[in-house]
This record gives C-alpha cells, structure tokens and sequence, in this order.
C-alpha cells in the first residue's frame, strides 16, 4: 500500500515539474531600416535580457508605419522622422551616425568622383566610365529600393532632389546585395552604408571611393552623405524597450555601435 502511494505522489510530482518552465524571456519586436538593424543584429548577440524579432524589409518608412500603428516594440529609422510620423506620438532616440558609400569594382582605377560627376552618373548624364578618367565602358548604376532611408538620402545630398535616371539604372533588393552587384560588375556602381562593407563576402571586390577631396571613412567628419540613425517607439519606451534603448545609448552599446557606424 505504501509503495503504491510513494508511486502515485512521484507520478504527481512528475507531472508538476512538467508543467513548471523557466520564464520565458520577452521578445522585443523590431521593424524598419536595414542600416539600423545591422546594429541589432549585433546587439542581440550581446543583450540578453530579451529576445529579439527583426524585419527588416520594409527599411526606414515601413519602420515609421509599423512604430507610429503600433505593430511593433521598437521601430528603426535611418534619417530623420518624419514630422507627421513624430506627430503620431512617436518618440525617437539617436544611437548614432552612418555613412553612405559610393561602391565600385575593386578592379574599377576610378578612386574618386565629385558630386556634380555622381549627380550626372546616377541621373543618366554620364553614361561611360571615359567621362570621368575610367576606361572605355559603359556605366551600370545599382541603387537600392524605394522605401530604403540610403536611396532618399543620396538623393538628396547628391542629387539635389532630382530623380534617378538612365538606360543602365537597376535597383536591387535587399540593399546589402549592392555590393554583390558591384563585385561581379566591373563597370558598376552602387549606394550603400559603410557598415554593409564588414564582414560582407564581397567585401574584397568592392572599394568606396572618395567624394571630391573627401575620405570615405567615418572618421572624416567633413565626409558629405552621411544620416542619424534612430530607433523609435509608439509613446514614451517603458520597461524592457527602455532599459534596451537605454542600453544602446549607454557606453556598452555604444561599443557596438562604434563598430559599424558613428557613435551618437
């Protein structure tokens, strides 16, 4: 008799250890720029605390949609907010600064272009590598989507708001796969952030090229395509989105920041 009660309370406390997980830690939920997630990623090999979703297809706008509708935790941005977006009770926090690079092949003699030369090459005036003291080739332009931050900013500051133009224009998704276009096309060139060129597996084909006089390095503080980089939340951030964005502002973020980008 004892033995079959001795059997039946080891069967119950079976049956509870069963039922008894650790807590599960919370997973933070984070859409928009690709730029800004190259910097997740790398945070969530570091930061425990939680655990991370990352999307990062719908880049900077779809980020700021997602953040402001509240289909996400945290939401990242590679420019400024948008003021209708800020509007919305969205809040933004800078954890740094990126710099966007002009790729060529690493075969490519061109090592620098001055923006009246790319405003033309990426608007459809300049159309061969001869025009600028290259070789005799016709120009392939790669450019990133429409909802990505880089493409807007570029347009931007080198452009001047003109559109992008030209027989020989492709854009490629997802932005990182700029700089396998570049590597398997000697006569390409493409937009994208500096921090893409570490650890990419075509990093040893592709080179950033100065602009004018300018180092494209992001110690150059006088470099000219260069955008905040922000993580954003719907309200003030509370709990562990806070103590997150508190991390990533905090030297121990920062640290990882420093690694891709400029610190804030």
């Amino acid at each position: 008799m004892k033995s079959k009660s001795l059997s039946a309370l080891i069967g119950i406390a079976a049956l509870l250890c069963l039922c008894i997980t650790p807590a599960q830690a919370k997973t933070l939920k984070y859409i928009g720029s690709s730029t800004v997630g190259k910097f997740m990623h790398e945070a969530a090999k570091v930061y425990k605390a939680v655990d991370f979703s990352i999307n990062t297809k719908p880049e900077s706008g779809g980020g700021e949609n997602a953040t402001a509708a509240g289909k996400c935790d945290i939401g990242g941005v590679a420019r400024e907010v948008k003021p209708k977006i800020l509007a919305k009770g969205v809040k933004k926090f800078l954890i740094g600064k990126d710099a966007i690079g002009v790729w060529v092949n690493v075969d490519n003699p061109v090592s620098s272009l001055d923006k009246k030369q790319l405003k033309e090459i990426f608007t459809g005036k300049i159309t061969n590598w001869k025009e600028v003291g290259g070789p005799d080739m016709p120009i392939n332009v790669y450019i990133v989507n429409k909802q990505s931050a880089t493409r807007k900013v570029f347009q931007k500051t080198i452009l001047e708001g003109a559109p992008y133009a030209g027989k020989r224009l492709k854009t490629v998704r997802p932005d990182s796969a700029i700089l396998d276009k570049v590597a398997a096309d000697k006569a390409g060139i493409g937009q994208l952030s500096f921090a893409f060129g570490s650890g990419h597996p075509a990093a040893a084909k592709v080179k950033k090229i100065n602009i004018g006089q300018q180092a494209a390095t992001v110690n150059n503080p006088n470099y000219p395509i260069t955008r905040p980089l922000y993580l954003i939340t719907k309200g003030d951030p509370k709990g562990e989105v806070k103590a997150f964005i508190d991390w990533a502002q905090s030297d121990a973020g920062q640290k990882i920041v420093k690694k891709y980008f400029v610190g804030k």
